[in-house]
């Protein structure tokens, strides 16, 4: 009796052995390739799947053509660099400065170069020596933010150079009741990179007279080309100090990502002008990850169309153009003209 239950027990691990190898073979995940074209081939389904802008008319995209030119070029013998070279082709295509890819290893970055495309027309020295020159407030948590009165207390001038730090609702009620009095506000977001789209919504707030349509944003949320869902973006008044007098937005190229969300909720306000020159753009949230090879992945998985059907992610253009004259160091003729449209001259 004893014997056959050993037996017994002896049968039953063996069984056991058998069902978890078993299941060990079916739910292990195999390593994925790492060869040249198992990398494209993940890449470019991730473009396929996810990038949201394919159809947007301002990039002008054929994602068939750039496929199929870049797709042949990958061979099992193309070195590392020439590889990223290929990728960097298409990321150039894309025209967007929210899509990157990087290879930190070997120290390697691409990405949509947007300040090669336009004089940056801004001079910061002028800025400070002339227009900030004397007492100014700061806002922020990293004091960010600074604002004071010019003309004889008539205008506000506003300086905010990136959207990076924490601004709070008390600390816009304070900056405008302590511009209350002037006739109009000049606020100056050239080379602002972005940052937190959320900082920007809760500054444009304090702007607005009552709820204003602004446009919708389509995500991406399936493989197919129409795999869309639609969000419809609304900006409402803070419960706090509304501004409603003029606000001139001064703009430049690097008015990039969340300054473009400051930008197209001003925008729908009937006293409010941007002033400068095209912005960067930057209209789509984002989604990130790794490939098989361990390069870093960035890419727009939305796409923000605002209320007039406009496709901002390439940039906006400016209410009135104007250009700065980089030999004047006595003024800065953006901040200028913005003046003379508060006043009236």
């Amino acid at each position: 009796m004893k014997k056959m239950k050993n037996t017994y027990i002896v049968s039953i691990l063996f069984m056991l052995v058998v069902v978890f190898s078993s299941c060990e073979r079916v739910f292990m995940t195999p390593n994925p390739e790492t060869d040249n074209m198992a990398i494209y081939d993940e890449y470019w389904k991730l473009l396929d799947e996810k990038y949201a802008m394919w159809d947007n008319p301002d990039k002008k995209l054929n994602k068939d053509s750039l496929h199929t030119a870049t797709r042949k070029l990958v061979t099992d013998d193309l070195s590392q660099d020439s590889l990223f070279g290929i990728f960097n082709d298409i990321i150039q295509h894309l025209k967007d400065g929210h899509t990157y890819l990087e290879d930190v290893d070997n120290d390697r970055l691409s990405m949509y170069n947007i300040e090669a495309l336009d004089d940056m027309n801004l001079d910061q020295e002028v800025v400070d020596d002339v227009y900030l020159k004397g007492d100014f407030t700061t806002l922020g948590s990293y004091n960010t933010l600074k604002y004071r009165t010019l003309e004889d207390g008539q205008i506000g001038y506003v300086e905010l150079r990136g959207f990076g730090a924490t601004y709070t609702d008390a600390e816009m009620d304070q900056m405008l009741t302590d511009l209350a009095g002037t006739k109009g506000i000049v606020f100056d977001v050239r080379e602002n990179g972005g940052g937190d789209p959320f900082m920007a919504t809760l500054m444009a707030r304090h702007f607005a007279d009552k709820e204003y349509y602004v446009g919708e944003e389509y995500f991406k949320t399936g493989p197919g080309n129409d795999d869309f869902t639609v969000s419809e973006i609304y900006l409402n008044p803070a419960g706090g100090v509304i501004y409603t007098k003029p606000v001139m937005i001064l703009t430049n190229r690097l008015c990039f990502s969340a300054t473009t969300s400051f930008i197209y909720n001003m925008k729908v306000l009937p006293y409010v002008k941007t002033i400068g020159r095209r912005t960067g753009g930057g209209s789509g949230s984002t989604a990130d990850g790794f490939l098989a090879n361990g390069w870093h992945w960035q890419m727009s998985t939305s796409e923000f169309i605002d209320k007039d059907g406009n496709h901002l992610d390439n940039g906006i253009d400016p209410d009135i153009d104007v250009q700065l004259n980089p030999d004047d160091k006595t003024q800065d003729e953006i901040i200028e003209r913005a003046i003379q449209e508060i006043l009236g001259n």
